[in-house]
């Protein structure tokens, strides 16, 4: 099945990346060896669940099938992936696969665990930006219905996504109803970036600005909304590194 095989190689690819970014992001951070580990073996498995979700669903839409990240924790307990590793590590590990793609940060976790979600979450971004941003400039016919999430492609953008970014709020999963919809919760993923070398990241590769270029040109509330995402990458650009784990 080709279509099938294309978005698993997608998936594999977009995992590979996501190790390089955790430890590009992390190596400005003066991490141990042994968490640069812990970072890498997280990314490595944060979207271990993507395979047996489009195998199984045919879409990488948890709204419309299942949460990836829960079906990865499970995949990963299933095939005691973690055995090997002393317990502290491992439960780091599962939690940041199980948190990694939530709207926002859970409560009452630790310090330490909440820094390498943090870091993953960065370096998915990262990756994901990347992937949206190629397909965007090369998909010409070759449309992806998975990298879509299945969502339609017509000019209209909802009133709750315009609402959210005005806001500097990210776009919630469930407001998506429309391709353009999903385009602008990318650019609203600036909002939940945590660390200095991932901002510079965004804009040394000019992602927000790939992404408004394929938005619809003569909407003024999209380009208030880059106009807001871009002002918040300036400001946020580098200056000073935050301090590691304790």
């Amino acid at each position: 099945d080709p279509i099938l095989q294309k978005n698993m190689d997608l998936k594999a690819e977009h995992t590979r990346r996501v190790c390089e970014a955790i430890l590009d992001i992390g190596a400005t951070l003066d991490l141990s060896r042994e968490d640069l580990c812990l970072a890498e073996a997280a990314a490595l498995l944060h979207d271990i669940g993507r395979f047996q979700q489009y195998r199984q669903y045919r879409t990488f839409s948890d709204y419309r099938s299942e949460d990836h990240a829960a079906l990865g924790v499970k995949v990963i307990n299933t095939h005691r992936v973690l055995e090997n590793l002393d317990p502290a590590t491992a439960a780091i590990i599962i939690r940041a696969v199980r948190y990694h793609n939530r709207a926002s940060l859970p409560v009452g976790e630790g310090k330490r665990c909440l820094f390498f979600l943090k870091l993953l979450r960065d370096a998915d971004k990262v990756d994901i930006w990347r992937v949206v941003t190629e397909y965007y400039q090369h998909a010409g016919s070759s449309r992806n219905q998975a990298l879509e999430l299945d969502l339609p492609d017509s000019e209209e953008v909802s009133g709750p996504v315009l609402e959210a970014l005005m806001n500097e709020r990210l776009v919630q999963v469930a407001d998506l109803k429309t391709l353009n919809d999903f385009k602008l919760l990318q650019i609203g993923w600036i909002y939940d970036v945590n660390f200095p070398r991932t901002f510079q990241i965004v804009r040394e590769n000019r992602y927000l600005e790939m992404i408004l270029d394929a938005l619809p040109q003569n909407s003024s509330r999209i380009a208030q909304i880059y106009d807001r995402a871009r002002a918040y990458l300036e400001r946020n650009s580098p200056a000073g590194h935050p301090a590691p784990p304790g």
